[in-house]
């Protein structure tokens, strides 16, 4: 069975691990690993299944880029900087339910928080799961980058569900 939980230090090797399976080597696991140093434990969640973790989220309140001047002034700003599932686990709904968990831990340490992300337009399903939890385009990445979007939701748009 599927459980989910605060990342802890002792995680790291292996979301790191799974992360080289899922980003890119030259340009994403660079900021997978300062994620790594920055992340906000109790915003950052992993999905553990049989004692493998097989999923996570790592939120930062220090951004791992700033990719547009704006976003290092953003009050209550959080990067959802990594959102990964394991290949083998995807589309069976744990995106959304690390996404739901990491969004409702978000909103109660901050009524008023602004989320941003950046994602790759080639990752079709991840759009539409931002998209189905309220996070609007607000800027394509700039030139030089994998073509993407960076969005954002704010505490204006979240809804929380309810339990």
């Amino acid at each position: 069975m599927t459980h989910l939980r605060h990342v802890r230090p002792r995680d790291k090797k292996n979301i790191h691990t799974l992360g080289k399976i899922l980003f890119r080597e030259e340009d994403e696991i660079p900021l997978l690993q300062k994620a790594l140093l920055h992340y906000v434990p109790s915003l950052s969640y992993v999905a553990v299944d049989d004692n493998i973790i097989i999923g996570f989220t790592l939120v930062c309140a220090i951004p791992t880029n700033v990719y547009y001047q704006f976003m290092d002034h953003i009050p209550h700003g959080y990067e959802l900087a990594f959102l990964g599932i394991s290949p083998q686990y995807q589309g069976r709904g744990l995106g959304t339910r690390l996404l739901k968990e990491t969004l409702c831990a978000i909103h109660c340490v901050s009524k008023q928080f602004t989320c941003w992300l950046l994602v790759d337009l080639v990752n079709v399903a991840a759009i539409k799961l931002y998209l189905k939890w309220g996070f609007r385009r607000w800027k394509d990445t700039p030139p030089g980058m994998t073509t993407g979007w960076i969005m954002g939701l704010s505490h204006r748009r979240f809804i929380p569900p309810v339990s």
